[in-house]
């Protein structure tokens, strides 16, 4: 009973990481609705630690991501990291989500990780 709790607990968090990457990967007009829906003042960096919640421990579960497929969800974590910090905080506001090429290539990043998770984005949430 232990080995299929264990993989339903990994089952749930691969589910939580594609939710994740495909609120990353939505038009941005998308993204700001969904930040909005979380409550006033809700900032774009939600996105990101909705990936972070998850990512490491996925990518740390044995078998349940090829090595590309961790290679595609480090990436686009590390890429979020990245845009990260009091001198890049311009990067988490409604406009940056917006504008912000590094948002455009966070978008593309997550398209290329769901594909290469071989799953559809998923659109409710």
């Amino acid at each position: 009973m232990k080995a299929l709790d264990q993989t339903e607990t990994q089952q749930d968090l691969l589910e939580q990481l594609i939710v994740a990457i495909s609120r990353l990967a939505r038009p941005a007009e998308s993204q700001i609705a969904y930040l909005e829906a979380l409550g006033p003042g809700t900032m774009a960096d939600e996105l990101a630690l909705e990936l972070d919640d998850v990512a490491e421990a996925v990518v740390a579960a044995p078998g349940l991501l090829s090595q590309q497929q961790q290679i595609l969800v480090r990436s686009l974590d590390e890429q979020l990291r990245e845009m990260s910090g009091a001198e890049r905080a311009e990067l988490w506001s409604q406009q940056a989500v917006r504008m912000s090429p590094a948002w455009s290539e966070v978008r593309t990043q997550a398209r290329v990780a769901l594909a290469g998770l071989h799953v559809e984005p998923v659109v409710s949430g």
